[in-house]
C-alpha cells in the first residue's frame, strides 16, 4: 500500500464531499440517490486513507504520486472543459479514459483504447439507459 493510494483516497474523499454538498441542495425527490452515492465515495476515500496510514512505510517519497495526481487533475479539467464546450459525452469521456489508463501504465495502446471504450460505453449506458440522466448537450447531433 503506497502513498499513491493516499492521493486516490484524498481525491475520492474530496470529490465525494463536493458531490455531497451539491446533492444536499437538490429537492427531496432527487436527493436520495446522489447523496447516498456521494457519501459512499467519502467513506471509501476515508477508508483508503486510513488503510494507508495504518500500513504505510515511513520513508516513502510523494514525488511520483504527486505528479500522477497533477496529471489526473489536468485530465479532469480538460474533460470538464470539453463537456462545457459542447463536445458531447462520448468523445471527451473516451479521451479522458485513454489518458487515465495511459497514466496508470496500461500497455499496449490497443488495449488502452479497448478498455477506455468499454468504460465509456458502460458509463453511457448507466447514465442514459439505467438512471435516465440527461447528458450535456452537444453542439453537433453527431456528437453524443
Amino acid at each position: 500500500m503506497g502513498h499513491s493510494d493516499t492521493w486516490v483516497g484524498l481525491g475520492t474523499f474530496a470529490f465525494g464531499a463536493a458531490a455531497t454538498a451539491m446533492a444536499s441542495g437538490f429537492d427531496p425527490m432527487s436527493r436520495s440517490y446522489p447523496l447516498l452515492l456521494s457519501i459512499l465515495l467519502m467513506v471509501f476515500g476515508a477508508g483508503l486513507i486510513l488503510r494507508v496510514v495504518l500500513s504505510s512505510p515511513e520513508n516513502v517519497s510523494l514525488a511520483l504520486p504527486g505528479k500522477v495526481a497533477a496529471l489526473a487533475t489536468l485530465v479532469i479539467l480538460f474533460w470538464i472543459a470539453a463537456l462545457s464546450l459542447g463536445l458531447g459525452f462520448v468523445l471527451p469521456t473516451l479521451l479522458m479514459q485513454i489518458a487515465f489508463l495511459a497514466i496508470c501504465g496500461i500497455r499496449p495502446f490497443g488495449r488502452v483504447v479497448i478498455y477506455a471504450a468499454l468504460v465509456t460505453l458502460v458509463g453511457y449506458a448507466a447514465f442514459v439507459w439505467v438512471l435516465g440522466v440527461r447528458l450535456p448537450e452537444a453542439l453537433s447531433p453527431y456528437l453524443i
